[in-house]
């Protein structure tokens, strides 16, 4: 039976990787869109709500949900899903050639930028999404208006950056604002996380463990980048240049991440944090090319299955019986995250409208942190299935939606680049 068990996850990962290969394919070639969002409707399509559920296997194409005590020390384990494993190592990997793939010194110098973007995509849209919860779901109380007001401050780093990736903005000004911005929001995300579980266990509001959160995971975050930035060459020499050799350098760095995605969790940082900021580390080394040649194929292996997988936690039914509060949700999310965003990111950072409208959407998509949130108030009991329902239709949503909103103000950029470029070389001929 465990032997069947193993091949059986095998083969869901076989499926899954080929069902978001083959949706990621559909959507470049025929529909025109970002591959993230053809594995996104191919989750949607294989979850065990859809085409996984016909199979009746409780393993194929399902959560494989494990419940149960660890042999060892008779530790109470629930809802342990081995397919969530491949999920996180699949969005590391996607982070942390990101972090490779970013001007460490750009990344620094639009900081501040990014942090009043962030602060701004948080606000609006937590205002929003409490107003909104409490208009609609006034037997919840204030803990869990908090709970969804919580749920739409993150945007999905991971996602965010895949959307960059597939249309070759992740190095541009407003890539660089968006990311800066998304993990500073990860940040504040984790306060606002504290705080809400703070009032949902005691009741009470603590102003001193929220600072208190906010500095630790700030403070781990920040120094970690600045080893990478001015201790580069010291990496270099003693991590990367002994294992050149044999060839396992990019591999070595690799695990490099996969270890500082596991620290900053000692600090209530999310992994995908530290894999990227893991990333930004060796972005300033001399062996980053060398590194990202060798590890963009594991990311492009891997991450399919992140974004199809993600697609799998989604439950039409259940959303269906509370589309009009999921509706309003999505729309205060899409338009708190452009609002918010746009005016730091105009005044802060000297953007033009249109590259300030470009950042406000980019920060549009929740993810995964968003559903930790909303987890995290279904166990605590204060929002019930029905409303994480709606959770998980916010995320799905505006991920879906994105990639087709940024793609014209995206093109509609460079036309006018290409137009500025062309205008002093055609004087320069009448001359």
């Amino acid at each position: 039976m465990e032997t069947d068990l193993y091949f059986k996850l095998i083969l869901t990962f076989g499926l899954v990787l080929i069902a978001a290969r083959m949706g990621g394919e559909v959507a470049e070639r025929y529909l025109k869109q970002p591959a993230v969002v053809g594995e996104l409707l191919a989750g949607i399509v294989i979850s065990p709500f859809a085409i996984g559920g016909l199979i009746n296997d409780p393993v194929i194409l399902t959560f494989a949900t494990i419940n149960g005590q660890l042999a060892q020390t008779g530790a109470q384990i629930n809802g342990f899903t081995p397919m969530e494993i491949v999920s996180q190592i699949a969005v590391i990997a996607l982070l942390f050639v990101a972090g490779l793939e970013t001007d460490v010194r750009a990344f620094i110098r639009h900081g501040f930028t990014g942090a009043m973007v962030a602060i701004g995509g948080v606000i609006l849209p937590f205002s929003l999404g409490y107003l909104v919860a409490m208009y609609f779901f006034p037997g919840i109380g204030t803990v869990g208006w908090l709970f969804i007001g919580a749920v739409l401050t993150a945007t999905s780093i991971g996602i965010t950056v895949r959307i960059l990736m597939d249309m070759g903005r992740l190095s541009s000004r407003e890539g660089t604002i968006i990311l800066v911005g998304a993990v500073v929001d990860d940040i504040i995300g984790l306060v606002i996380l504290s705080v809400v579980v703070g009032v949902a266990e005691t009741g009470e509001f603590s102003v001193v463990a929220a600072i208190r959160t906010g500095l630790i995971g700030f403070g781990v975050w920040l120094g970690l980048l600045l080893i990478g930035l001015y201790g580069h060459k010291y990496i270099s020499r003693y991590l990367l240049e002994p294992f050149k050799k044999s060839g396992t350098m990019p591999v070595l760095a690799l695990i490099v991440a996969i270890l500082i995605a596991y620290v900053v969790t000692l600090v209530g940082l999310h992994p995908v944090v530290g894999a990227y900021v893991g990333g930004l580390m060796l972005a300033s080394t001399l062996e980053r090319e060398e590194i990202l040649n060798k590890t963009r194929p594991i990311m492009l292996f891997l991450s399919p299955f992140f974004f199809a997988y993600l697609g799998m936690q989604v439950d039409l039914v259940p959303i269906w019986a509370v589309i009009g509060p999921a509706l309003a949700l999505i729309v205060v999310a899409t338009l708190g995250k452009i609002i918010g965003c746009f005016f730091p990111a105009k005044w802060a950072g000297k953007a033009s409208n249109l590259g300030a409208l470009i950042v406000g959407l980019g920060m549009v998509p929740r993810g995964e942190v968003g559903l930790i949130i909303a987890g995290v108030g279904l166990t605590h009991g204060v929002i019930n299935r029905d409303i994480f329902g709606v959770a998980v239709a916010v995320s799905i949503i505006t991920v879906l939606i994105t990639p087709t909103m940024l793609k014209p103000f995206f093109k509609r950029q460079s036309a006018e680049s290409e137009k500025a470029e062309t205008k002093p070389s055609s004087l320069q001929d009448q001359s």
